[in-house]
């Protein structure tokens, strides 16, 4: 690689530690700050109508929007990205590993491990959603991740709803950043699908009361944090190249 070369690559560095550094922040910030869950709190009350103690879309019902905003999004990222990594493998066993290929996979491990890491927080911090809270006419006390950190709040089984786990298949789709030209991996095109995915399957658990805006905020950042780390990782692996 020649030297204008290197230093272009080398120079996209500090940017993404810049956005490393801004993600971990951004997570921080929207879990531990208490206004930050007394905004959640306020933000829900819109999408809940006290007089019917019902939710502005039902967490019950199944109809076409359910399918279209819940389960197919998910059952789509699993089978494109399923079929994604079996045609990286048949073509890497077909010919000799391509520089693309190590995109490729980068791109895919992203997709895998933005949910992946979501799922885990969920499994281990008892953060309560809002239909599940007597502030909503739900079975248990508000408990959110600073009541968890000071363990005024006992940990419960049933409450795994910090971050938000439905909305991280949607962001998942910031690994397109991967494929894209070096300049090109922060710019609008390529996070586009990521945000918009993400943000509209986080909306839609919002209104049936499973997540607070703060729990997809984080979610998105996690998406970040995980892109990020990836896109200076390729940044090394070009550079050396």
């Amino acid at each position: 690689m020649s030297d204008i070369s290197s230093q272009k690559v080398s120079g996209r560095i500090p940017g993404v530690r810049l956005e490393t550094a801004a993600a971990a922040a951004a997570i921080f910030f929207f879990a531990f700050w208490p206004p930050v869950h007394a905004l959640d709190i306020r933000l829900a009350a819109y999408f809940f109508d006290n007089a019917s103690a019902s939710w502005l879309v039902p967490p019950s019902r199944e109809d076409l929007l359910y399918w279209l905003v819940y389960r197919g999004p998910k059952l789509a990222l699993a089978i494109a990205g399923g079929g994604a990594a079996l045609w990286l493998i048949t073509e890497a066993v077909r010919r000799r590993w391509r520089p693309r290929y190590t995109q490729y996979a980068l791109g895919l491990a992203v997709v895998a491990l933005v949910p992946l890491v979501t799922g885990l927080l969920k499994a281990v911090t008892g953060v309560s959603c809002p239909a599940q809270e007597m502030l909503f006419a739900g079975p248990y006390s508000h408990a959110d991740m600073v009541t968890r950190l000071l363990g005024s709040v006992p940990y419960n089984e049933h409450l795994r709803c910090w971050p938000a786990g439905h909305a991280s298949a949607g962001f998942a789709l910031l690994g397109l950043r991967l494929v894209a030209p070096p300049l090109l991996r922060s710019a609008f095109l390529y996070t586009m699908p990521g945000l918009a995915a993400g943000w509209t399957l986080g909306l839609y658990q919002m209104a049936r009361g499973q997540h607070y805006l703060s729990h997809t905020i984080v979610t998105m950042a996690i998406a970040f944090l995980i892109s990020s780390l990836a896109c200076a990782w390729l940044a090394r692996i070009e550079d050396r190249g």
